[in-house]
């Protein structure tokens, strides 16, 4: 079968040396100091390890899993099956856990177990397991220390064959490591680049989570049926720190959106000037480039002898018009922080759905890295593994590691930019034929009818099973013929309930949600 799909070609590379960037520095109204490590465990109670499947996989190929908080299952329940029925619909195969457990190395393997059977990225919904690192920053790369951070680094979970260490402590509160342990991980070695695509989805810091979680996956739903909010463009907006990168970055923000609204003189970025610029305005994606700190931004003016602020607070109220924010913005998505900004934009916010940020001090640079993908037609979490294979293929020096390790992605990381049509190229491609299988009526009281077409013969078996996996009726199975099939299932003795149809033809398969209801 003959499909038109979007091909757009783009080089990538890595930056070669530490860049002639002026670094992101962390700056706030009453000077505050970030989270600790030691603060952030003094507030966790340990809890045992338990997976449970809540919906499982129908296909063991780029598959996405959602691993969600146990606690919040009963009131996402919905939600996830609305998801499911989605994705299904985007032809990406979906596996849903119920997740307890504080343990980072448990989460880890969990993830490398589910790689082996095809997963290709994941998300985390709620406050699930958190891997920290430390180190003595060098963003210049001249082997000086700038000083010492320890942040949450979600490369972790990411990377699941290089070898992450702790080996080495603070000297008291000294800018210095030296050997010891301290359960924050220091040295990272080996295969470094990342092999699944990983975003979270952390929201009990800004507010109620079950509420806010449940609002969000509303938002995704309407946004991937058309319902949402969506404006073809983007803001960019670069305080003057990086009026000389400015150009580069517009450009790099060009190859997803040609049309763009680009602020950069010194005198104009102000918060008096963002904020109204945001609340009246529709975007769908924001390029912030900003000192800040986890609650809101800051920026110079007159000649960098002030400097004013937006506090993360105001975003309620402001309600931004966009989807999608990337933060130049020092720890804006720090997620273990009260309120921290990146959070606001994405769960307090009626169109915000992802921002992708750092934890730390540092942010993204080769954005170019980043677009192309997204061009490409990848998902927010792929993009965002493509960025970071990129930028450590070549191994990484302390300077990479002070701009790139805190970088994380706030989203469900399988939605995808709309392209704008304008300016992209054309070409045919061959792409296997899948079979359709669609619902005819669902919910029925004792029948689900449903329908399936085959561009060639194939020997195939359909399937109904719960969502613990378990077969509860082989429906049909044998050779079937090109053209469209009927079928229909009697589900009359069963407990009503969330169950999927299954149809495996040769290498191919499809899956779509059954609610049965009495």
């Amino acid at each position: 079968m003959r499909l038109t799909a979007l091909l757009v070609l783009f080089a990538t590379s890595a930056i070669a040396g530490a860049p002639d960037v002026t670094v992101l520095r962390r700056q706030s109204p009453d000077n505050s100091k970030p989270l600790s490590f030691a603060e952030w465990h003094s507030g966790l109670q340990p809890q045992s390890w338990r997976v449970k499947t809540l919906i499982p996989a129908s296909r063991f190929d780029n598959r996405v899993d959602f691993f969600v908080q146990e606690t919040l299952v009963s009131t996402l329940q919905r939600s996830l099956d609305t998801l499911a029925t989605d994705l299904a619909g985007e032809t990406t195969d979906v596996a849903v856990f119920s997740v307890n457990g504080t343990s980072a190395e448990s989460l880890k393997a969990l993830l490398a177990a589910e790689y082996q059977t095809g997963m290709t990225s994941a998300v985390l919904v709620g406050d699930l397991p958190i891997a920290w690192f430390q180190m003595i920053d060098d963003f210049d790369g001249n082997g000086v220390g700038e000083g010492y951070e320890e942040f949450p680094c979600d490369l972790f979970f990411m990377d699941l064959d290089g070898t992450w260490q702790d080996s080495m402590v603070r000297l008291d509160s000294l800018d210095s490591l030296v050997p010891g342990s301290d359960s924050i991980y220091d040295l990272h070695t080996g295969t470094i680049t990342p092999e699944i695509a990983v975003s979270r989805l952390p929201a009990s810091k800004i507010g109620k989570a079950d509420a806010l979680l449940t609002e969000y996956f509303n938002k995704a739903h309407r946004y991937r049926t058309g319902q949402l909010n969506v404006s073809d463009r983007a803001l960019v907006y670069v305080d003057d720190d990086w009026i000389p990168n400015s150009a580069e970055w517009y450009s790099d923000v060009g190859l997803l959106y040609p049309d763009r609204v680009f602020v950069v003189d010194a005198e104009s970025t102000r918060i008096a000037d963002y904020s109204p610029r945001i609340d009246s305005a529709a975007y769908q994606w924001i390029s912030l480039m900003s000192h800040s700190w986890p609650g809101g931004h800051a920026m110079y003016y007159h000649s960098r002898d002030s400097m004013d602020w937006f506090n993360a607070t105001s975003i309620p109220s402001l309600d931004p018009h966009a989807n999608f924010y990337n933060l130049f913005a020092c720890s804006n998505v720090r997620f273990v922080e009260s309120g921290y900004c990146g959070g606001c934009y994405v769960f307090q916010t009626s169109d915000g759905l992802g921002a992708i940020g750092s934890a730390k001090t540092g942010s993204m640079l080769a954005f170019a890295n980043f677009y192309a993908p997204l061009r490409q037609g990848a998902s927010l979490g792929e993009a965002f593994r493509q960025w970071f294979e990129t930028q450590l293929a070549d191994g990484c020096e302390n300077w990479e590691r002070s701009w790139y390790y805190g970088m994380c992605l706030i989203a469900d990381g399988t939605l995808k930019p709309r392209i704008p049509q304008t300016g992209i190229a054309q070409s045919e491609v061959i792409r296997p034929a899948l079979p359709a299988l669609r619902l005819l009526a669902n919910p029925t009281r004792n029948r689900v009818r449903f329908e399936f077409n085959l561009t060639q013969s194939a020997s195939c078996r359909v399937t109904l099973f719960e969502r613990t996996g378990r077969t509860v009726r082989t429906i049909a199975q044998g050779p079937f013929s090109v053209g469209t099939h009927n079928l229909s299932v009697n589900v009359a003795n069963l407990p009503a309930g969330v169950y999927f149809l299954s149809l495996n033809a040769g290498t191919a398969s499809a899956r779509v949600p059954v609610s049965v209801v009495h």
